[in-house]
């Protein structure tokens, strides 16, 4: 069933509903985001710069002391204590250059935890107790490390079985001085400005480096002082002086959306007035005049729009409206999912996306998760809209710290899902794109849930953002890859698993090393053992395309796999001999420059004689004493005589090798003997290689002698003319 209204699939390869995809500019504009932002993606280079910019904690050493006891701590702290930065100096200190990973402890990404010595990062809030457990329990399997870093109260559920410490922060001037060294300020005269010692007097390491930033971003102390204390004084003090709704919406519109043309603000404040339910009175006549309105909000004009110089101003507005007025939050985030897709305001396409980021800060900022999934799935569900507003809100949520982790579990429950709608799974796939720039392994389990349960155009998703992955992880998607071809034979519909496996072996080859190609063989004949129907047709087609560049290693195995080379069990031998035989015939049916068969005269060419066994299989089965036919064998057989007519020096070779496929059974003989005379008819040019042929396999006994009486005769006759 298709139900084209919402875009829901239900079904299998039925699925052929286009569904709306990301702009690849957009996918673009948030990776940059989320490379710009250390809290989200735990580089090698973000990694370095923590510990390099580390000032220690006052308990550092206890904490390297349990990490070296139990290779687990649970690291407590308030939010902004550099929680994080400690437990990753303190796992530097004890093992240099240890590679580092942020992780969730779900359990297909536990399974992911290689046997390498590495350290894990867990977000406390993101785990329950189970899962956690799990996780330590293959961390210490592994060699490797566990952080569990979160609030006294989130790691107080795992003291059982965790170590915990509370991290005693060092001083925030301590954090701001270095800060400002590892930016090049240390020589000024900012490590000793006054106010910095004041307005850190009860900070934490976390307000000590934004307020270090702020200096290196606007270096103007008067600004600075504002734009860390957020611009309180000013905007309560605008908000005393301006106490109609109608000015104050035109401020929290015109800061959420600047830069913006006049318009949009005053569309975008009209929008917010009918949400919070204020009555304007005289509709539009009502409004501060658009002379005016630059000078009311105490905004700046850029190229013709309304915006803020001041730095943080308009992101500070948002921030006090939520601090200031608590019963108006969820107004706020219900007028910021509304406005982006409002059919009475028009925005442009900028500023929409705009509107959906804003909008994903702030849930993400205030815990609001919920919010953002169900607005991510309606977004995508909307058959009218483009799947960009659904992308842009759980690509900004899903690595971040607070509800990152609840964010990803959406992500693997949608990918799970066979009914979600077409576009959210095309968004799905291209939001791991940015999930794996931390978590890949994550990113991966989703990618191969997407690939078993979607359409062709979902697939083809899956495949483009694992190749992207694969820039900076080529070992980590070739070897996913790799488990989703093998995983592919244990699902229990042969739709699903063909469906992996056809992902799972596009993926081998695009990113097969140059060189030998027995991975993906032995993959191959993994699926042809072991998988259903679908499945194996799906190996023989990766097969052929794996011939393309590694033609003799997949002829050999071709070989092997059709005379059962290993001598598998029965059960596995028959469907190993079909995929072999069936591969085989295929490639055998390739034609060189002169139309010879181009496995017995191109590059590496191939002895006749070491080929018996594939064509006594599919001569078995087009004589109808096996299961069925091979497709393409007629031409290739044909090919082969000609072959043997064109070759003169490949003849005796090639009639020995049918013969030897055809062996003693009386089939076959009868079998071989009506193609063979079918194929010479009455052409002359045939009769030397039909009569060759039929002495090897005509029956009765005395029918084949008088032949090669006869033929003898003939060519003695021929050759003394």
């Amino acid at each position: 069933m298709t139900a084209l209204d919402d875009l829901t699939i239900v079904g299998d390869d039925s699925q052929n509903v286009v569904g709306n995809t990301v702009s690849r500019d957009l996918v673009v504009n948030q990776l940059r985001f989320v490379r710009g932002r250390p809290s989200m993606v735990l580089s090698e280079g973000e990694i370095a710069d923590r510990v390099a910019g580390y000032v220690r904690a006052r308990n550092h050493d206890v904490i390297v002391d349990v990490l070296r006891r139990h290779h687990a701590i649970a690291l407590a702290g308030p939010e902004g204590a550099g929680v994080a930065t400690t437990g990753i100096a303190a796992l530097r200190e004890l093992r240099s250059g240890l590679p580092i990973h942020l992780f969730s402890a779900g359990e297909d990404d536990v399974q992911e935890i290689s046997g390498a010595e590495r350290g894990y990062l867990v977000r406390a809030a993101d785990e329950g107790e189970s899962r956690l457990r799990s996780c330590l329990e293959a961390v210490r399997a592994s060699g490797g490390f566990l952080l569990v870093v979160g609030g006294e109260a989130e790691q107080g559920r795992y003291a059982e079985f965790l170590p915990a410490v509370s991290v005693e922060p060092p001083s925030a001037m301590a954090v701001f001085r270095r800060r400002l060294e590892r930016c090049g300020l240390g020589g000024t005269h900012w490590p000793h400005w006054p106010r910095a010692a004041e307005l850190l007097k009860l900070a934490t390491p976390g307000d000590a480096r934004r307020l270090a930033d702020l200096v290196v971003a606007t270096a103007d102390e008067r600004e600075v002082e504002r734009a860390y204390l957020r611009w309180k004084e000013q905007l309560t003090g605008w908000f005393a002086d301006h106490p109609g709704f109608q000015d104050q919406t035109l401020l929290v519109a015109a800061a959420t959306i600047a830069p913006a043309d006049e318009t949009s603000v005053y569309g975008a404040a009209l929008s917010l007035a009918r949400q919070l339910g204020i009555r304007v009175e005289g509709g539009g006549l009502a409004w501060c005049p658009s002379t005016g309105l630059a000078e009311l909000l105490g905004a700046d004009r850029l190229d013709e729009r309304i915006g803020f110089r001041r730095h943080g101003f308009a992101e500070s507005v948002l921030r006090h409206v939520w601090d200031d007025y608590p019963l108006a939050r969820l107004d706020l985030l219900s007028w910021l999912s509304a406005l982006p897709t409002d059919e009475v305001v028009t925005l442009s396409g900028e500023l929409r996306a705009k509107l959906v980021e804003v909008f994903a800060d702030l849930a993400a900022e205030h815990g609001s998760v919920e919010k953002i999934v169900q607005m991510a799935e309606a977004w995508a569900g909307d058959r009218h809209r483009s799947a960009d507003l659904s992308y842009i809100a759980l690509a900004r949520t899903c690595l971040h710290p607070l509800v990152g982790g609840r964010v990803r579990r959406a992500l693997y429950e949608w990918s799970r899902y066979r009914q979600a709608p077409q576009t959210l799974k095309l968004t799905v796939a291209r939001v791991c794109q940015v999930l794996g720039l931390t978590h890949v392994t994550i990113a991966l389990t989703r990618l191969k849930h997407l690939a078993t349960h979607g359409n062709e155009q979902v697939q083809d998703e899956v495949v483009e953002v694992a190749r992207a992955l694969a820039s900076t992880h080529p070992r980590a998607v070739f070897a996913a890859a790799r488990d989703w071809c093998l995983s592919s034979v244990q699902l229990t519909t042969g739709q699903d698993g063909s469906r992996r496996a056809r992902v799972g072996l596009r993926l081998m080859l695009d990113l097969l090393p140059p060189g030998s190609a027995r991975g993906p063989l032995e993959v191959i004949d993994h699926l042809a053992c072991r998988g259903g129907g679908r499945i194996r047709a799906v190996a023989l087609d990766a097969a052929r395309e794996l011939a393309v560049h590694h033609r003799h290693e997949v002829i050999g195995a071709a070989l092997a796999w059709a005379g059962n080379a290993d001598e598998r069990p029965h059960e596995e031998a028959a469907p190993r001999r079909a995929l072999g035989t069936s591969l085989f015939i295929r490639l055998a049916a390739d034609r060189d420059a002169a139309g010879c068969a181009l496995m017995l005269t191109g590059p590496g060419a191939l002895d006749p004689r070491a080929c018996p066994a594939p064509w006594r299989e599919a001569m078995l089965a087009e004589a109808g004493t096996s299961s069925s036919g091979y497709d393409g064998f007629p031409q290739a057989a044909v090919l082969w005589v000609e072959t043997a007519v064109a070759r003169p020096d490949l003849r005796p070779r090639i009639v020995w090798m049918f013969a030897a496929a055809v062996g003693h059974d009386p089939n076959l003989r009868i079998f071989m003997t009506a193609f063979v005379r079918a194929w010479a008819g009455t052409r002359r040019e045939c009769r030397d290689v039909r009569d060759d042929l039929l002495i090897q396999v005509l029956q009765p006994e005395w029918q084949r002698l008088l032949l090669a009486g006869w033929v003898w005769l003939r060519r003695a006759v021929t050759t003394g003319r």
